[in-house]
């Protein structure tokens, strides 16, 4: 069951999930958990949350740690500055901006010794016990999923929340069906605009529509 967050801080919320060993008790074991690389600056009245896939596995920093030269950060910053104008080079400005990033699953996965895209199981497990809650938590007023495990962790938070889509295709199957798309969905007693996207890596064949996406949605809010 979801630990009870109706009266948790941020610290106290982020504390559990640094001692979170609910993978290992379930006997997924290609998950490194617990992991301590948890957002340690809290959430103030965040327009756009960002949502993204796992903390990579031979790291010792992740995204909020300035010490880290991590491939995520740098990348949604550069697309800020660059494609959206916003003046951000820190996680100071970042946060000061109105944006918050949270990963859906909050440790990493290892096939064979290296980085691994999460499983299902660890996706179910980890939308149910952390990330519904810090959603909750933060009440942004937009969303965007950037990846594929981002829209699973939706996919489970959608039946959480009982979340009614007009046509129940509008979310789409598959990631690039969904991509670009809007939706509105009733996070608790609050309406949210909620964009699908892609994962920012300059690799991805569809990495020039990611600010597209972003400003969509930014001017939906």
């Amino acid at each position: 069951m979801p630990y009870n967050d109706s009266n948790m801080n941020w610290p106290e919320i982020q504390e559990e999930i640094k001692r979170c060993k609910k993978c290992k008790e379930e006997g997924i074991y290609e998950v490194r958990c617990p992991d301590e690389r948890v957002p340690v600056s809290e959430p103030r009245n965040v327009k756009l949350l960002f949502v993204s896939e796992a903390p990579p596995l031979n790291s010792r920093y992740y995204f909020y740690n300035e010490n880290s030269n991590d491939r995520l950060r740098n990348s949604l910053f550069k697309i800020l500055r660059t494609d959206m104008g916003y003046e951000i080079r820190s996680i100071n400005d970042f946060i000061a901006a109105g944006f918050y990033l949270l990963p859906t699953v909050k440790c990493p996965s290892a096939r064979e010794g290296r980085n691994a895209a999460p499983g299902g199981k660890v996706i179910k497990l980890c939308a149910e016990q952390h990330l519904k809650r810090e959603i909750k938590y933060i009440k942004p007023e937009g969303v965007c999923l950037l990846g594929r495990t981002a829209l699973q962790g939706f996919f489970i938070l959608r039946n959480l929340w009982n979340v009614q889509l007009q046509n129940s295709r509008e979310a789409g199957r598959t990631l690039s069906e969904a991509a670009g798309k809007v939706l509105e969905v009733k996070i608790g007693d609050k309406n949210t605009k909620l964009m699908i996207s892609y994962y920012p890596t300059r690799r991805h064949r569809r990495f020039h529509e990611i600010s597209e996406h972003i400003r969509m949605l930014m001017e939906e809010l």
